[in-house]
């Protein structure tokens, strides 16, 4: 290889590497001093869990939010984890009113809802609806909105809904290879290609209990 050539690669390296922003999401409280050392180690984002499986806000996810700010990360977001039973545009209210000013965008999780009379319908023509109420409420309070999810959840939970994609909303999606890289991607509910992936689930640093997350 001539030193012309390894040298376009080696800058194509280096713009493929700085292009890249890594996070992690996380459901528990974390201190400033933590999240700076996940600055330190390459996050420039942080997801926290705003409304828990159950059907209420998650106490921590201010404090969390603010901690993350003071560590000096760039952007914090937060995810829903949609109660079925409860009313959608209540739980969606409840949330925005508890971290108000605080999160870019709100992320949708779907996926099994493990709490007693939380989960979803077998009727997935019901739970598509349902997530159109999610996204209709949110809508109406101005939330920047995405959704979260991997391939197997969604067909097992929306089926062939493409709710999430004919709202415009971003797709994060889950795909334990270790890879930061969408080359692993197959469509799914409408959408040709993700905002953010979901590659492993645990970040391995700073002792903090978060799943790893990138975007180009």
């Amino acid at each position: 290889m001539s030193l012309a050539i390894k040298i376009t690669a080696l800058i194509a390296l280096a713009v493929v590497t700085a292009s890249a922003t890594r996070g992690g999401d996380v459901s528990e409280y974390y201190s400033a001093a933590t999240f700076e050392c996940c600055r330190n180690n390459g996050w420039d984002f942080v997801i926290v869990r705003s409304y828990c499986s159950y059907g209420g806000v998650d106490s921590n996810a201010p404090a969390t939010l603010r901690q993350a700010a003071a560590a000096g990360l760039p952007y914090h977001d937060v995810y829903h984890f949609p109660c079925k039973s409860q009313s959608a545009s209540e739980q969606v209210q409840a949330d925005y009113d508890h971290v108000k000013g605080l999160f870019g965008m709100m992320w949708f999780d779907i996926e099994t809802n493990p709490s007693p009379g939380c989960g979803w319908s077998s009727d997935k023509a019901d739970n598509c609806a349902f997530l159109g109420s999610l996204i209709s409420a949110g809508r109406n309070l101005g939330i920047h909105m995405g959704v979260y999810a991997s391939a197997y959840m969604w067909s097992s939970i929306m089926g062939d809904c493409n709710v999430g994609a004919d709202n415009g909303l971003s797709l994060w999606y889950a795909h334990y290879d270790g890879s930061q890289s969408f080359s692993d991607f197959s469509s799914f509910g409408g959408w040709s290609k993700p905002a953010m992936k979901q590659y492993g689930d645990s970040v391995g640093i700073c002792n903090i209990n978060a799943d790893a997350n990138w975007y180009p």
